[in-house]
């Protein structure tokens, strides 16, 4: 146990309420951008669908027609649904309102972790951290317009990432419930229901989620010899029982029957494959993204080192088992990321960009852990405390305020002029589209604009699904776009 240094706790104290603001200034960026995403692509399908029937209709609609691949998400669907209650603004007021939770999840897990954990330190550090993931998972994301600014994907691939994060805080919230208090039954049962729903965003997602919850139980059975032991077994042996639940009715849908028809699986080779690219995927990490990667592991290094100058942090570990963990660590989330990858490897090869999300935030993850433990191991400057206090202090600084505040800056300078004249390009063609079909017509050209980040926009052939879609979100027959020199003149007519 350290002894608090009471000279330098005030400055401790205020260094990181800057750096938290400063974080939370770069992500609520990130979260302002996301007030200039509009429907493109799969959102007119999506929309036409989860309003011509009840969300929890349109579920059952796809699931059991199982005309293309993605029909086997029963979640993703439904809250696309629970989004359009939301009204005309309904897409840029979820893209927010999901970043604004990601940040909330994250931080109360590292509450509800450090608790649980009995480290002692300040509640704004927990906020910190969580905003240090938030941050570095949108700056690091392998395509960041389609994994949280479009709708479609966004539900998909992000969505049970920040659902994913509440649920933990609150599994670890049961978990460290006093000794002699029980955990009614009625919270079984809505841990069963979240688990199961988690499960159904997605295939990554939720063998990432089999993978942990058959080992977390293993874990409880065969280490944990604490009073609490019976109750780590009932919340992780339900929790399991939920997401293997919602795997399964991914698995067997009629989508994933009739692509299992086209081609025999050779489980085996899956499994290589998916250690394979797993591997790849966090070697090429660390070769194109060496200094956020740095950054993620040094932030929360410099913050528990410093404090631990200070005398600010509180830790009672078991010392023979740090440097165990710390080596375990990378094999664990190595194993996860190629669960996460193994959908992918049999239905299409190596992930897309955005299938990659999930992969990358285990990284940070792991790198923030990893910094937190080395930050817990370095040893204190005894000869010259002071010393100490100011490196460690300096070091904090340089990497969590001057990043993230270059980063924001850099995001108001390039992005945001991008994001915002794209979004009133469409809100002005939506003016257009609506104004001719108060005129009466029924079969629209429009002036088009091309797609971004990947995403196809409108076709000039009708019969594009795109545009098919489009037209009956519109309720019009048809929709044809064409290329113009000047769109701003053609869209005022």
């Amino acid at each position: 146990m350290l002894l608090r240094n009471e000279k330098y706790e005030p400055v401790v104290r205020t260094i990181v309420l800057i750096s938290t603001l400063t974080m939370l200034a770069a992500v609520s960026m990130y979260a302002y951008l996301g007030s200039f995403s509009r429907y493109i692509a799969d959102d007119y399908c999506e929309a036409v669908r989860v309003t011509t029937v009840s969300p929890f209709q349109a579920v059952l609609d796809r699931y059991s027609d199982g005309a293309f691949r993605s029909a086997n998400r029963y979640s993703n669907i439904l809250f696309v649904g629970f989004s359009e209650y939301l009204g005309t603004n309904s897409i840029p007021l979820t893209i927010v309102l999901m970043t604004v939770l990601w940040l909330f999840g994250l931080s109360w897990l590292v509450h509800e972790i450090r608790k649980f954990a009995k480290v002692e330190w300040s509640s704004l550090v927990d906020i910190f951290l969580g905003s240090t993931i938030t941050f570095m998972s949108f700056l690091q994301a392998p395509n960041l317009f389609q994994t949280v600014y479009w709708r479609s994907s966004m539900m998909t691939h992000f969505a049970p990432l920040v659902f994913g994060a509440l649920f933990f805080a609150f599994l670890v919230r049961q978990a460290r419930r006093p000794v002699d208090e029980s955990i009614p039954l009625v919270v079984y049962g809505s841990i069963f229901v979240t688990a199961f729903v988690l499960a159904g965003f997605s295939e990554p997602p939720a063998a990432t989620l089999v993978t942990v919850f058959a080992l977390l139980p293993f874990s409880v059975w065969k280490w944990n010899r604490s009073p609490v032991r019976a109750r780590l077994l009932a919340l992780t042996g339900c929790t399991f029982a939920g997401v293997f639940t919602g795997f399964l009715t991914l698995l067997f849908s009629p989508a994933v029957t009739d692509v299992a028809r086209e081609k025999t699986p050779d489980v085996a080779l899956i499994l290589i494959n998916s250690f394979k690219y797993a591997f790849l995927f966090m070697r090429d990490s660390f070769f194109s993204l060496p200094l956020p990667l740095l950054i993620s592991f040094l932030v929360p290094l410099s913050l528990v080192w410093v404090m631990k100058q200070s005398g600010g942090v509180m830790f009672f570990p078991e010392e023979r088992r740090r440097p165990l963990w710390m080596f375990l660590l990378p094999l664990l989330i190595w194993l996860l990321i190629a669960a996460g990858f193994s959908p992918s490897v049999f239905g299409q090869g190596f992930p897309v960009e955005r299938m990659r999300f999930l992969a990358r935030t285990l990284m940070i993850v792991m790198l923030v852990l990893e910094g937190i433990w080395l930050g817990l191991c370095l040893p204190e400057f005894k000869f010259n405390r002071t010393i100490g206090v100011w490196a460690a202090l300096l070091l904090f600084v340089v990497v969590s305020v001057a990043y993230p505040l270059r980063t924001a800056g850099s995001l108001i300078q390039k992005s945001l002029p991008e994001y915002r004249e794209r979004a009133e390009l469409w809100d002005i063609r939506n003016a257009f589209i609506h104004r001719h079909i108060e005129q009466g017509e029924m079969e629209l050209f429009i002036p088009g604009f091309g797609g971004v980040y990947g995403v196809k926009e409108l076709d000039a052939n009708p019969a594009h699904w795109i545009n098919a879609c489009a037209a009956n979100f519109y309720h019009v027959t048809s929709i044809q776009s064409f290329s113009t020199k000047n769109l701003m003149e053609a869209l005022s007519e």
